[in-house]
């Protein structure tokens, strides 16, 4: 190992480059599937029960939760 592998010890740690999308992308999934579940049963004449929510609270969670880990904005 050379010594151009170590950091500086003055350099903070660098974020991982991709921070939240694993959440974004399964907050998508879920609400997206969601939709498509409701317009499928809306057009075959299914009932809708309120367990229906229950994905769609997940994904929105899931999609707030983040967006705000992306955010990099100084606090």
């Amino acid at each position: 190992m050379s010594w151009t592998d170590r950091t500086p010890s003055w350099l903070p740690p660098l974020p991982p480059p991709r921070r939240g999308r694993g959440l974004i992308v399964l907050g998508w999934i879920l609400v997206g599937s969601t939709f498509v579940y409701i317009f499928i049963m809306s057009y075959l004449g299914g009932t809708h029960t309120l367990y229906t929510l229950i994905p769609l609270l997940l994904g929105l969670l899931c999609l707030i939760t983040g967006l705000l880990r992306r955010d990099t904005r100084a606090r």
